[in-house]
């Protein structure tokens, strides 16, 4: 094996660590809808094409946007990455600015069967809670103020297992199996000056559940000419309904520093429903050189249900039907060109567009950014990745609120050879 092989269990111990951390991305008021915002996966070298590979196949990266091009994956990879973002929220005419970071991927993959079977297993986050607003408000029929405080945190991760198989020199097919866990906190304050100074509802919410995605790639060679290759993909998930219980959900009530009523509310429990979802793409480019692509998801949530046993509706917002599309280019000058290390670096480029599947003060919710970025190579094989985006999303006027932001992934690349045996002349 090569010397990364000695040093990837220290660095596999360091990421995983790194799950200890309570960052989440940068606060935003628009998490508060449904189980939150919704993340569309990726690697850095998929963020920074605009968030595209369904149909994009890469040797040097692991593909877990569509299982089905895991076949291309003929070396053990593990990759880690994290994110930083910097975000302006606009309301109004006042504005603020949050920073904050956290792990964005765990991704390891090998192959079973050379050429045949690669299977991968990872660890992702697959939506985020972080909001903390107040607003006033007169009380009916009086002059009186209250405050209103809304506060959460928290969201999904999903830990998958993804198996991509080759049928043919033309198709391959695979199947992602994911666990989705996490715990949502939300707090609902009430400050009215006089009698009863504080109201306090706080619930915490530990949710779980299995997600199939199933995924196929079609890849035809020599397109047009030698060396270049047409690529297709689809990737269909199956609605997950995923269970969950309030752990923790109590009301409070103080005046003047002294509680004077406390209530405890039953831990209900019930099911939230995550619909189907099903994404489509196509790339073309050079192997091994430049490679072009487009992606398409589509997301019908007017079937989602987030309900208690006792039929109490859980979440704000109306479900509607989104989409996230992206457009994305991948460029290497001369990857054979040792003389020339910026020959070796791997260029991106893209953009994205997304409507959230969640209306937002009964518009809907855009979000429109650019990406780009670069791997760079540390050794024969293995890659230092970056990713960036800039973007926005929302508009103060359909919104209410309106969010400008800077994101950047940092990723690391390690390639191995496992499982070979050994040849001695």
């Amino acid at each position: 094996m090569h010397r990364c092989s000695k040093d990837l269990p220290f660095l596999l111990i360091l990421l995983f660590a790194a799950l200890t951390v309570k960052g989440q991305i940068a606060s935003s008021p628009f998490s508060e809808f449904g189980i939150g915002d919704l993340l569309s996966g990726g690697v850095a070298q998929n963020q920074a094409m605009g968030g595209i590979g369904i149909s994009n196949p890469s040797g040097s990266y692991i593909n877990n946007l569509n299982p089905a091009l895991l076949v291309f994956n003929h070396f053990t990879l593990f990759q880690g990455g994290t994110q930083w973002e910097n975000k302006k929220l606009s309301v109004g005419n006042s504005s603020q600015s949050f920073k904050n970071g956290n792990l964005n991927y765990l991704v390891l993959a090998l192959p079973v069967k050379a050429n045949r079977w690669t299977t991968s297993v990872g660890l992702t986050p697959y939506s985020n809670v972080n909001y903390n607003f107040s607003n006033q408000d007169y009380l009916e029929g009086s002059y009186q103020q209250i405050t209103y405080n809304l506060s959460g945190k928290g969201g999904l991760s999903q830990f998958y297992w993804s198996n991509g198989v080759t049928i043919n020199k033309y198709l391959s097919v695979g199947a992602k199996a994911s666990y989705l866990f996490g715990t949502i906190v939300s707090q609902n304050s009430s400050y009215l000056p006089g009698a009863y100074a504080n109201t306090s509802l706080y619930t915490r919410d530990a949710i779980h559940g299995v997600g199939l995605t199933g995924g196929i790639s079609f890849h035809k060679d020599s397109i047009f000419r030698k060396n270049y290759r047409l690529n297709i993909g689809a990737v269909y998930s199956l609605n997950s309904n995923l269970n969950f219980q309030h752990i923790d959900r109590y009301q409070t009530t103080v005046s003047t520093g002294a509680m004077i009523d406390s209530l405890t509310y039953n831990k209900l429990g019930g099911t939230i429903r995550i619909p189907e979802n099903m994404g489509v793409g196509i790339s073309f480019g050079k192997i091994d050189r430049w490679t072009v692509g487009y992606d398409f998801v589509y997301l019908d949530y007017r079937s989602f249900d987030y309900r208690t046993t006792d039929h109490n509706t859980q979440y704000i917002g109306t479900p509607t039907v989104g989409y996230r599309s992206g457009l994305g280019v991948e460029f290497v000058p001369n990857p054979e060109d040792f003389t020339n290390y910026f020959s070796r670096v791997s260029y991106r480029l893209g953009a994205s567009y997304e409507k959230s599947p969640m209306l937002v003060n009964k518009n809907p919710l855009i979000d429109a950014g650019v990406t780009f970025g670069f791997s760079l190579p540390v050794n024969r094989f293995s890659t230092v990745d970056l990713a960036f985006k800039v973007g926005r999303r929302g508009t103060v006027s359909e919104n209410a609120a309106q969010e400008n932001y800077f994101r950047m992934i940092f990723g690391i690349t390690f390639f191995d050879q496992w499982f070979i045996k050994r040849k001695f002349d």
